[in-house]
């Protein structure tokens, strides 16, 4: 398949007057035509920077310190204000993750669609309110001609949802980051956004990039999934050698602390330790501190995304030999 979106050693950080905030340091991965690709991790891991910045989103006081982020080979980190604006909405379209503050309350469903499609497809504003209102019935919006004249206010969580994801895709975008798109939703709601986003993947070949803490979404949804820790991936494989055979601590600790319905009457794991403070990150594996498996080297060198083999890459010292089945170690 060919590359539609290329990162290359992403570095984001932010400018405080604490000191400076590595919050994406160091990503690679790239995006296929067609391909459904997710990021996991714990709240500050850096998995929604990651999509501001492929954006051009990321607001003072952060900016793009290094890296290359090349869209069907067009370095964005290149490109003007203008040249972005241009190619976000219309070739990268985003969902956010809470829609009552995305959708401007002053302004019905209706106009913000249709001044989306308007402002990149250069069409009437009959043109316009035609396509919108086949965009609300084509993510399953009932009465689609009442809801185009509705405000944002008036609708339900889950409805917002759908009119983001029609606002989102009403330009065709080649391109769709959906970050933690079901977070603020009951889980009926959820099934029925993954189903449509699923759903509009196979029709219209859009890429999907989902950003997200939860595992049950991302084995639902995704082809190829990158768990991030402190800024970096620390795991990149397919989803179901993810579940299968996690390489990872961190990411066994996240499968663990999941959980599963044929054992509800047992305690559930919990990752020991909190997150580092970005400020002061430890020495060696950022994930150190809180690793069972942890050793003298771990401490004192920071370890490369290991590559296992085609298509399962890990940052971990456990591997750096050979692989390791994480269940048969023991803590020492």
């Amino acid at each position: 398949m060919t590359k539609l979106l290329e990162v290359m050693d992403l570095k984001t950080h932010f400018h405080t007057g604490s000191g400076v905030v590595p919050s994406v340091d160091g990503v690679s991965f790239d995006i296929k035509k067609g391909e459904k690709i997710a990021i996991v991790g714990e709240s500050g891991s850096g998995k929604s920077v990651t999509s501001l910045s492929i954006m051009g989103l990321v607001g003072s006081p952060g900016r793009i310190e290094d890296g290359k982020l090349a869209f069907e080979g067009k370095d964005l980190t290149k490109l003007s204000k203008k040249e972005m604006r241009k190619l976000r909405g219309n070739e990268i379209a985003m969902i956010f993750q809470e829609p009552l503050t995305s959708l401007n309350p002053l302004f019905t469903v209706g106009n913000q669609i249709s001044e989306s499609i308007k402002l990149h497809q250069k069409v009437t504003s009959k043109v316009a309110k035609q396509k919108s209102i086949e965009m609300l019935e084509k993510v399953g919006i009932p009465r689609p001609d009442k809801i185009f004249s509705s405000y944002p206010h008036s609708l339900s969580g889950g409805m917002r949802q759908r009119v983001m994801i029609a606002m989102a895709l009403s330009c065709n975008p080649k391109l769709l980051i959906a970050d933690e798109p079901t977070t603020a939703l009951d889980v009926t709601i959820q099934a029925q956004i993954l189903e449509l986003m699923k759903d509009l993947n196979e029709e219209l070949e859009t890429s999907i990039l989902l950003i997200t803490h939860d595992l049950g979404v991302v084995a639902e949804m995704v082809d190829t999934v990158m768990v991030m820790y402190a800024g970096q991936i620390v795991e990149h494989t397919d989803v179901y050698t993810l579940f299968r055979e996690p390489k990872h601590p961190y990411t066994k600790g996240l499968m663990d602390s999941t959980p599963k319905v044929h054992m509800l009457d047992e305690e559930l794991v919990s990752i020991e330790g909190t997150v580092p403070n970005p400020l002061s990150m430890p020495k060696g594996c950022r994930f150190h501190p809180r690793c069972q498996f942890a050793m003298d080297k771990c401490v004192s060198e920071q370890p490369e995304l290991m590559e296992l083999n085609d298509n399962h890459k890990v940052r971990c010292w456990l591997h750096e030999e050979k692989e390791v089945n994480l269940h048969d170690l023991v803590k020492s």
